[in-house]
Parts: C-alpha cells; sequence; structure tokens
C-alpha cells in the first residue's frame, strides 16, 4: 500500500491518467467541499464503528482498472480503507494528509 502526495495527485488528474479519487468523509462534508471530480463514498463512520465488511461493500463496485486513491480528512482513515483495499488485491493508496493537504497544497 502506498501513499500519493497532494502535488503528485494533482498532476496525475490534470494528466488525465487513470486514477479514481474515492472520498470516504460523511456525505455533508463532502458538500463542503471535496476534490474536484472524486466519488464520495461515505464509509468513514462503518469503519470507525468496527463494520469494516460493510464499509468495504461499499467500495466494491469501484473500477479495477485504475488507481485508487482514497481520501478523507486528515489521511487517517483513508490510509486504513488503502490498506485493507491494497489487502484484497486493489491497487489503493491514500491521501497524504487528506483534504487537509490537498487544501493546504493550494494555496
Amino acid at each position: 500500500m502506498t501513499t500519493v502526495d497532494p502535488e503528485t495527485l494533482r498532476e496525475q488528474l490534470e494528466n488525465g491518467e487513470d486514477v479514481c479519487v474515492v472520498d470516504i468523509r460523511p456525505e455533508d462534508d463532502y458538500e463542503d467541499g471535496h476534490i474536484e471530480g472524486s466519488e464520495n463514498r461515505p464509509i468513514r463512520e462503518a469503519l470507525l464503528s468496527g463494520d469494516v465488511e460493510t464499509a468495504l461493500a461499499e467500495l466494491d463496485d469501484l473500477p479495477d482498472d485504475e488507481e485508487l486513491v482514497m481520501v478523507c480528512d486528515a489521511g487517517i482513515a483513508s490510509t486504513e480503507t488503502a490498506r485493507m483495499l491494497h489487502d484484497q488485491g486493489r491497487d489503493a493508496s491514500a491521501l497524504e494528509g487528506g483534504l487537509d493537504a490537498w487544501k493546504r497544497d493550494q494555496e
């Protein structure tokens, strides 16, 4: 499992690389701000409550032919999610520092 820094992810998106950005924060947080083009899969609460099976089931239909980049607020839950996906054989990374780092990198 790897991580990707905000600058690298921005370059990948600008270059049209096969990257699927998945924001795992609650829908309200996502609506308050997110990475353009990202997909919201609000599984963070399920993960935090220990319901890993339900959380992973919500991600089953993500593309197999693209790198998955998981995003949360600070990068903690998304790192755990990426690790679980990687353990299932998926090409998954986490955004280093989460959306907080993404926003800081924009300034």
